[in-house]
């Protein structure tokens, strides 16, 4: 069978049973409103973990917050894993996706332990009293692994064209790509504007993803990756695009678990390359790098201010 051939005839299980897991999770959490009780036994935390709760570095990364929390990361796990699952096979990227979560799980932990340690706030306070605090802080959500997975995919699947991965036209795929960006919007509790004006925020979107239907453009999976977090960094920058009122939002500044989640599996494709004497990543697949690399760097916190 030629290397074609193989690509043509894989099924992505792993991409479509952790995307599955995911969203199943998610549901009977939310249908069986159990929040409470599957955040103490799924959630990660340092309190757990040092308790012998080993299982929440793999549970936590299935259970998420909101529905736009989900519908983003099931979608990029979806955009990244089918070419990354294809080129490293199912086994290897399962066991690479999990473990970039876990290893965001922890070195998260650990970056907040030492956050509060050098924070003024706790400067009166013993540290096995901070450490605690750090360690009774719950965290939930794929990121770290869909960072992850995505940095393989560039590394090691970059350059093909996003309509060979997913044996569909390049009409079908950019607006479907465009359509998945946008969809997860359209839940997020932040998007208050497209709330408010629903029926100009459908048209808009409806207008994108014709555009992009009728665009004779091929991308690749690298472009496609540096699309999807270039809109995420333009609206953790300009909040006021999908709020309307951005000066109450909370800005994300602890992007620790993405940073780590993504070196880990930055690591396991630089391995990939060396061993199978595969090429240099190309000037796109750096590009996407670059734009991924953006997306996890802090910004300044903007404060809630009551009226």
């Amino acid at each position: 069978m030629t290397f074609a051939e193989r690509h043509t005839a894989m099924v992505p299980w792993g991409s479509l049973v952790l995307a599955s897991g995911t969203v199943c999770a998610h549901t009977l959490e939310h249908c069986l409103r159990c929040r409470k009780q599957c955040s103490e036994l799924f959630d990660f935390s340092g309190d757990a973990l040092l308790h012998g709760k080993f299982w929440v570095l793999i549970s936590c990364s299935f259970f998420h917050g909101t529905h736009s929390h989900l519908l983003r990361e099931v979608f990029l796990l979806l955009l990244v894993g089918v070419p990354a699952e294809e080129e490293l096979g199912t086994l290897v990227f399962v066991a690479a996706y999990l473990i970039s979560g876990a290893f965001g799980a922890v070195f998260s932990w650990l970056t907040l332990r030492r956050t509060l340690r050098n924070s003024p706030d706790y400067a009166a306070m013993p540290r096995h009293h901070v450490d605690a605090v750090a360690d009774l802080s719950n965290s939930r959500g794929a990121s770290s692994c869909v960072y992850g997975a995505a940095v393989l995919a560039i590394l090691v699947a970059g350059d093909r064209g996003l309509k060979d991965c997913f044996g569909a036209s390049s009409a079908v795929t950019n607006s479907l790509l465009l359509a998945a960006r946008v969809l997860p919007e359209v839940f997020s509790p932040r998007s208050s504007r497209i709330r408010e004006y629903p029926f100009a925020a459908a048209f808009l979107a409806a207008l994108l993803v014709f555009a992009a239907y009728r665009s004779p453009v091929s991308i690749s999976v690298a472009q496609a990756v540096s699309l999807w977090l270039a809109v995420h960094c333009l609206l953790r920058l300009f909040p006021a695009i999908v709020s309307l009122h951005p000066e109450r939002e909370y800005a994300a500044v602890d992007y620790a678990g993405h940073v780590y989640g993504a070196l880990y599996a930055g690591l396991c494709g630089a391995c990939h390359l060396l061993l199978n004497r595969r090429a240099c990543p190309s000037a796109q697949a750096w590009v996407a790098l670059v734009v991924l690399t953006l997306s996890t760097l802090p910004r300044e916190a903007l404060l809630y201010r009551s009226d």
